[in-house]
């Protein structure tokens, strides 16, 4: 089970509680256990993830937060002084609820940044590593230029070295035939 899955699960567990309590009726007590045993099964499953200490400590108070809100069970009429209240206490309800979904929404959010920025962390490290080869490349490539360079210097020189020696040979050659009657 991924983390997404366990807000997933979170969400579909608040959104459970939250009709028990607004109902004000709770159709069987295996529906309480049963929000019970997933609020449980959650805060086990906490302990599988490699999650920061602050953010395991921020879903187990989601957690205890659900659990406090649990309804006891039973059908709660409601009481005549209770109706302004029972209006703001739907709206906290409804904003409590908001609350948790953007919580979900905020920590999956901060999950894909989180991903986002290890991936532009790995382009960088890459564009590093590129940037060095194309250093090492163009270092290479202005040696063998000096090389060739070098080379046709050399070749150049070699020529007029044997140019000036076969007119050395053609001089004495010359000469010789010169001083012969």
């Amino acid at each position: 089970m991924s983390i997404t899955d366990w807000d997933n699960e979170y969400a579909r567990l608040a959104r459970a509680a939250s009709q028990m309590r607004t109902s004000g009726l709770v159709s069987r007590s295996g529906d309480v256990q049963s929000l019970q045993q997933g609020l449980q099964r959650l805060e086990q499953q906490l302990s599988e993830y490699n999650l920061p200490q602050t953010e395991a400590q921020r879903r187990r108070r989601l957690i205890q937060h659900l659990r406090s809100q649990q309804p006891s069970g039973g059908y709660q009429p409601p009481q005549p002084t209770d109706a302004p209240l029972s209006h703001v206490t739907l709206a906290m309800q409804r904003q409590d609820d908001l609350i948790d979904d953007l919580a979900i929404g905020v920590g999956r959010l901060r999950n894909q940044t989180s991903a986002i920025g290890e991936e532009a962390r790995m382009h960088v490290t890459l564009l590093g590593d590129m940037e060095n080869n194309l250093d090492a490349a163009q270092d290479s490539l202005q040696e063998e230029t000096r090389r060739a360079m070098r080379l046709r210097e050399d070749s150049s020189v070699w020529r007029l070295q044997l140019i000036v020696a076969g007119l050395f040979i053609l001089l004495v050659f010359l000469i010789l035939m010169g001083l012969t009657p």
